[in-house]
């Protein structure tokens, strides 16, 4: 019944028992009991009300970059964001659908002479992404340049919000409690010297290449860097935690350790979620053994 009643709310646009894996940077993931691609705004509206009345959960998914699928694979529906539409206006700013992707928006930037997203050059996640876990790089984060979202909320409204509806935190925004739906976001950016931020994108980049896998599948930090309370400027790298706990060369299966990053986790060709959870839990309790500190993930696990 469900089935049927998905199709028809979605126009038969619906597709069943899709691989994962292709949709996830660490390539890992079985199939999606349903799923439907979202092109506009509206799309994802539909198919959020769609699943809310089917009574099966949803995720949407964007670029695949911070996540790990399970073998198992969803049971729900995943709603594949392709949404991506971004402009760039002459007052500064850059109004963009969620899943405009940012390293697009940062080339835009550039272009256009704009600075504030020179930092995430190389971080090919979504925007709607980005707002959902703050993402950032580099001591900057999107809670620097957000001004303005458009929701879609539980309640099954739509309402703009400013900044601080986010409750933004390291890594962290409102969304993850509030299960509220971002369709666009508006980002304020500054002029800046063309040619300085082009080397800041090209360095930013470059770094990326020289330190984060390539050939090899992983989902970037596995672990939120340490920040204390009382002093939120000083950062600890998860990754020398690690290292100085002694997790490189760390491998299970087919899921091990970065060599050049100890705070990455790379698919070897043909890891298991279950391989990834093991070896990760593992490289915790490492930290925990070695420092007594519990480090926080910031991988997200999509339960099946």
């Amino acid at each position: 019944m469900n089935e049927l009643l998905l199709d028809a709310r979605l126009d038969g646009q619906v597709r069943h028992d899709v691989g994962l894996a292709q949709y996830s940077s660490f390539g890992i993931g079985g199939p999606a009991r349903y799923f439907f691609v979202a092109r506009t705004p509206t799309d994802i509206i539909r198919a959020v009300d769609a699943a809310r009345e089917c009574g099966l959960k949803f995720f949407i998914l964007g670029g695949g970059s911070n996540i790990l699928f399970d073998d198992d694979g969803f049971s729900g529906l995943i709603i594949k964001d392709e949404c991506a539409k971004f402009a760039i206006y002459n007052g500064g700013s850059i109004s963009a659908q969620s899943g405009a992707v940012v390293d697009k928006m940062v080339d835009a930037a550039l272009e256009a002479g704009l600075a504030g997203l020179e930092y995430a050059a190389g971080i090919r996640g979504t925007i709607g992404g980005a707002v959902y876990g703050n993402a950032g790089a580099f001591g900057h984060a999107i809670n620097e340049l957000l001004e303005k979202a458009v929701l879609y909320t539980r309640d099954g409204g739509i309402t703009i919000v400013d900044n601080q509806h986010f409750r933004f935190a390291y890594r962290k925004s409102s969304l993850s409690d509030s299960g509220d739906v971002v369709l666009s976001v508006k980002l304020s950016l500054k002029p800046g010297d063309k040619r300085k931020l082009a080397e800041i994108v090209n360095e930013r980049r470059r770094f990326r290449m020289e330190r984060h896998p390539v050939g090899f599948g992983s989902a970037g930090s596995v672990f939120k860097n340490l920040r204390k309370l009382e002093e939120p400027d000083k950062v600890t790298p998860a990754g020398k935690i690690l290292e100085e706990a002694g997790v490189r060369g760390m491998r299970v299966g087919g899921a091990a350790v970065f060599e050049k990053h100890c705070n990455i986790v790379v698919n070897m060709g043909k890891a298991t979620s279950k391989e990834v959870k093991t070896l990760v839990a593992m490289m915790e309790k490492a930290a925990r053994d070695k420092f007594g500190i519990d480090l926080k993930r910031e991988i997200m696990y999509i339960d099946p």
